[in-house]
């Protein structure tokens, strides 16, 4: 998958206008602590398990269960650009990515760090928003901006955050078994159909939505929470978000789990206005339901057990889940079924360190 920084972007209509404009409005000018103390404000910082938060030299926490850690990071040109990200999306992404590797173990997300390196270009008032937009998600699934630290640097803008979580029973990658499906929640592709409709003037009708899909991304973290749970009884053997793309992540989960692998490439469900997208953009659909990537939903596999009773359960959240394919014993390799027939099931997903 394409960086947004790359040469082949570009802007168009008034959502990337809206979203320049976010970031050009002047603010206070700001010392470092003056700074910290506004960004303080704006995010939830109490908790529980939480018994100092911002404000010491580092935060004390209590946890209660088997602690989850993940880290991640936005850096502008390589994962957003000013013109197709206001400031707020910027600091919903940057929690989200996070929340969504905590979701993919089934667990609970609790405490959130974050380092913020500051170009001279990002003035006060964009920051201010970009911590909004953070807050936001943050409230939602009840998480405590406990910490972090901001530094000035050259350029670029970056954004990372270190997420805390718990688990009573993690859901590893390394889990399936032969005979287990492949399941996935949600849609696949829109994120990328959702870059191009920001990157180009005019769209299909649900170029709206497709565009939220890439600015804010919904973590599945009730779903994670109830796979979870079926995970313990035995029924979820396998999970991972779909951070990289379908195909690249089911591919790390087989290579976790020693195990084969069957796609049905038919069953890959599409959200509305990506098959027009795709067509402006002169790609195949599959392009971006299996290599798109940043659509950060769950694939995991279950038991046979897991159809009727625990799929409803994972649906009763409002988040749909369905059936795309198989685990197989490892010898039998890892393939991907189209009405053109069977292939090697292969990954373009985007790889950072390959672009160097």
């Amino acid at each position: 998958m394409a960086a947004p920084g790359d040469p082949h972007v570009r802007p168009g209509g008034p959502a990337a206008s809206a979203a320049r404009a976010a970031w050009d409005r002047p603010g206070p000018a700001l010392g470092e602590f003056e700074l910290i103390e506004r960004l303080r404000t704006i995010v939830p910082g109490r908790g529980e398990g939480v018994v100092t938060g911002i404000g010491d030299d580092t935060a004390v926490l209590r946890p209660g269960r088997t602690v989850l850690a993940t880290c991640d990071v936005q850096v502008e040109g390589v994962h957003f650009t000013r013109d197709l990200c206001a400031p707020a999306d910027v600091g919903w992404r940057a929690l989200a990515v996070n929340l969504s590797d905590i979701a993919a173990m089934g667990g609970t997300p609790r405490y959130a760090l974050v380092s913020l390196l500051i170009p001279p270009s990002a003035g006060s008032a964009a920051l201010e928003e970009l911590y909004r937009g953070m807050a936001d998600l943050a409230r939602l699934h009840g998480v405590a901006l406990v910490g972090g630290n901001v530094s000035r640097t050259a350029g670029p803008l970056a954004v990372d955050v270190t997420l805390l979580g718990d688990a009573e029973h993690p859901v590893l990658r390394s889990g399936a078994r032969p005979g287990d499906g492949v399941w996935i929640t949600g849609q696949t592709g829109k994120a990328a159909a959702g870059r191009f409709v920001l990157e180009h003037a005019g769209g299909p009708a649900a170029a709206d939505s497709l565009a939220s899909a890439y600015r804010r991304p919904v973590p599945r973290v009730a779903a994670g929470q109830a796979l979870g749970r079926l995970a313990k009884e035995g029924i979820v053997t396998a999970m991972i978000d779909t951070s990289d793309g379908t195909a690249g992540d089911l591919l790390h989960l087989a290579e976790a789990s020693h195990a084969g692998v069957r796609l049905d490439g038919t069953r890959l469900p599409v959200p509305a206005g990506l098959a027009d997208a795709a067509r402006a953009a002169g790609v195949a659909v599959e392009t971006w339901t299996l290599d798109g990537g940043e659509d950060y939903e769950l694939l995991f596999t279950a038991t046979a057990a897991f159809e009727g009773r625990a799929a409803e359960t994972v649906q009763t959240g409002g988040v749909p889940v369905t059936r795309i394919g198989d685990v197989l014993p490892e010898p039998e390799g890892r393939w991907i079924v189209t009405p053109a027939g069977r292939r090697p099931l292969r990954a373009t997903a985007w790889d950072h360190l390959a672009c160097r």
